[in-house]
C-alpha cells in the first residue's frame, strides 16, 4: 500500500468516527443554545456542554422544545453533508426529519 492510500483510507476511517458521534447541547453566554459534535463545543463552553437526548430544561415551552429538535435535527443531517449540498445516503438512516416550526 503506498503512503497516499494509506492516508486516503485513515481519512475515510476518521471521517466515519466523527460521522457516527453523539450531538451535544450548549449554550453560549448570550443564551443562544447550539448543537453540534463534542468536538464543536467551544473549551469555554465545555462544562455547560451535555449530550443533545438531554431532557430540556424545566420551563421550556412547547415552541421552544420544537425548535430544538429541529435544530437537532438539522446538526445530525449536516454531518452527513456532501460538497454541493447534497446528504449522504445514511443521513435517512441515522438521522430524524423534523419539519422547521411554524412558531415563534
Amino acid at each position: 500500500m503506498t503512503f497516499k492510500t494509506l492516508l486516503v483510507v485513515l481519512s475515510l476511517t476518521a471521517s466515519g468516527v466523527a460521522l457516527s458521534t453523539e450531538l451535544y447541547r450548549w449554550t453560549d453566554d448570550g443564551g443562544r443554545v447550539y448543537y453540534g459534535a463534542q468536538s464543536d463545543v467551544p473549551q469555554r463552553y465545555a462544562s455547560r456542554a451535555v449530550p443533545a437526548s438531554t431532557p430540556l430544561p424545566p420551563g421550556t415551552t412547547a415552541c421552544e422544545a420544537r425548535w430544538h429538535r429541529y435544530a437537532a435535527s438539522a446538526a445530525c443531517f449536516d454531518q452527513y453533508r456532501v460538497v454541493g449540498g447534497g446528504l449522504k445516503p445514511e443521513a435517512f438512516e441515522r438521522c430524524t426529519e423534523v419539519p422547521q416550526p411554524d412558531c415563534n
